[in-house]
């Protein structure tokens, strides 16, 4: 009889100490839980700022380009003209992640895509290059550079004016 009894307090002593540790873990996940809730978490990627770099006049007039970035910043808008052969127009756009979270740009959105058969022989010979952020990681409160380059090759002469806008696409990593 003794030894049931013994079973049975060492028994109990178990389910109390079970019940002990399940409370201090709950404990445990549920401050680890309101730490993570009370995070506020903001995807925010901007075009903070578009400057020209260079410009490369090919005759006696330099080419000229109009930029602004949009009310909302999420695309640059360009008027670009060049005059001659071998006209150079550089950009610097900066794009900065306000967000809370590391972002990935998956491309950069062109319109019209000039890189297009159809749409090249638009300013055709003119050229537009870009520089390579796809798959660029950008950290919180970084920045990226893109390159953006006006060149007017040889092939035909004239003045040639045309729009230009630039996007982007981009994810959280």
């Amino acid at each position: 009889m003794k030894k049931m009894i013994n079973i049975r307090n060492s028994v109990i002593i178990i389910l109390c100490i079970t019940i002990i540790c399940m409370a201090i873990g709950f404990i445990v996940i549920s401050i680890d839980y309101t730490k993570h809730k009370n995070i506020d978490l903001t995807y925010n990627v901007i075009f903070d700022k578009v400057k020209k770099l260079s410009s490369v006049k090919g005759s006696n007039t330099e080419p000229k380009g109009i930029v602004k970035i949009s009310e909302n910043q999420s695309e640059i808008e360009m008027n670009i003209t060049m005059n001659s052969v071998h006209d150079e127009l550089s950009y610097i756009a900066t794009i900065e992640n306000n967000s809370t979270v590391p972002i990935e740009i998956v491309d950069i959105m062109e319109s019209p895509d000039y890189k297009l058969d159809s749409f090249k022989k638009l300013i055709s010979p003119v050229t537009v290059t870009l520089s390579d952020v796809k798959g660029k990681v950008i950290k919180p409160n970084e920045t990226l550079d893109l390159k953006i380059v006006f060149y007017y090759n040889t092939g035909s002469t004239g003045s040639k004016t045309f729009d230009y806008k630039i996007g982007l696409i981009t994810k959280s990593k």
